[in-house]
C-alpha cells in the first residue's frame, strides 16, 4: 500500500477516506509499520504517538532501521529514538567538514533526508553540506558541498548502490563512495527528489528552487541519457517535484506534486492519475 503524507492527513491512493488525520512532515514504511513526524515535532507510529522531539529541534525526515529510528533536525542535527528515548549523536554533532556547511540564504543547514544502505551504513543528506557515509568506521564526506544536496536513496537490493538528487543534476555510486554527476537528457539539471527499484531511476528536474520546467525523468541505472516521462504526465509540474514526493516499489511508480499523485505500471513510460484533490502533499512512502 502506497501512502500519501499532507498537510492534513496521510492518505492511501485506494482509500476514498483518510488513513490517519494526522498532519505530515516526513513518512516512511518500514518492517515495523508507517513512522511519521508533524510540524509539531511528535513521532508516530501506526497512529500512535511514541515520541516527542527535543525543546527547540525541528525534526525533517526520519529512516527506521533494526538499531532504532533515525531522525534528521535542523541545524544539522542527527537523533536516534530507541525505546522512546531520542538521543542527539555526538559523532555526528563533530562531523568531517561541519564548519563549512551552510545555506544560501545564511540560515543554519539542515538534515533534509536519509538513506540507509542494506550492508548497514546510513547516508546523511545535509542542506548545504553534501552527503556523509556513516558506518562503523565513522564518518565520510562523499560528494562536494557545492553540489547543493536535495535527496539522497539508497537501492533497496544493491549494496552500495546511492543515488542523489542534487542542484549539479543526478549523483549516482556503485560503491557508496564516489559519485559521478549525470545530467545527459536534462533540459534543466536542477533535481529535488529521486527514486530507485531495480534497473529504473526517477529523478525530478526544474530550472531552480521556485521551479521552471520541472519535469520527471527516468533512465537505466547503468547509465545513459535520462528522458522525460511524457506518457500521461503534466508537461510542466507546478514548482517542484518535491524532496519525497517520487516513490519506486515493486508495482508502480508514484509522483507527487499539489494534490494528485500519478502512477506507473511500467516503470516510468506511461502514468495515470490515481488520485486527485488531496491536501498539499509532502510525501509518498
Amino acid at each position: 500500500m502506497v501512502l500519501v503524507g499532507t498537510k492534513a492527513g496521510i492518505h492511501a491512493v485506494d482509500e476514498e477516506q483518510p488513513h490517519s488525520q494526522i498532519e505530515v512532515v516526513h513518512l516512511v514504511q518500514h518492517a515495523t509499520g508507517w513512522w511519521a513526524v508533524d510540524p509539531q515535532g511528535r513521532i508516530w507510529h501506526d497512529d500512535d504517538h511514541v515520541a516527542d522531539a527535543p525543546d527547540g529541534v525541528r525534526i525533517n525526515c526520519l529512516q527506521p532501521t533494526a538499531d532504532g529510528v533515525w531522525l534528521g533536525a535542523d541545524s544539522a542535527r542527527l537523533f536516534l529514538l530507541q525505546d522512546g528515548v531520542i538521543v542527539e549523536d555526538q559523532f555526528f554533532a563533530d562531523a568531517p567538514g561541519r564548519e563549512t556547511w551552510h545555506t544560501p540564504w545564511g540560515g543554519p543547514a539542515d538534515v533534509r533526508s536519509l538513506a540507509h544502505e542494506p550492508d548497514g551504513a546510513l547516508f546523511v543528506n545535509v542542506h548545504v553540506g553534501g552527503i556523509l557515509r556513516y558506518d562503523n568506521t565513522g564518518l565520510v564526506p562523499t560528494v562536494p558541498i557545492e553540489s547543493d544536496v536535495h535527496q539522497v536513496v539508497s537501492h533497496p537490493g544493491r549494496a552500495a548502490a546511492v543515488m542523489a538528487a542534487t542542484a549539479w543534476g543526478l549523483a549516482q555510486s556503485s560503491n557508496g563512495h564516489d559519485f559521478e554527476f549525470r545530467t545527459e537528457g536534462f533540459t534543466a539539471r536542477y533535481c529535488r527528489a529521486v527514486a530507485v527499484w531495480e534497473d529504473t531511476v526517477l529523478v525530478s528536474a526544474s530550472r531552480g528552487p521556485r521551479g521552471g520546467g520541472a519535469t520527471v525523468y527516468r533512465g537505466p541505472l547503468q547509465g545513459g541519457p535520462l528522458q522525460p516521462c511524457n506518457g500521461g504526465l503534466p508537461d510542466e509540474f507546478e514548482g517542484n517535484v518535491d524532496t519525497h514526493c517520487l516513490f519506486a516499489g515493486p508495482d508502480a511508480f508514484f509522483v507527487g506534486n499539489g494534490g494528485n499523485v500519478w502512477a506507473s505500471g511500467d516503470r516510468g513510460e506511461t502514468w495515470e492519475k490515481v488520485a486527485a484533490g488531496l491536501p498539499p502533499i509532502t510525501c509518498l512512502a
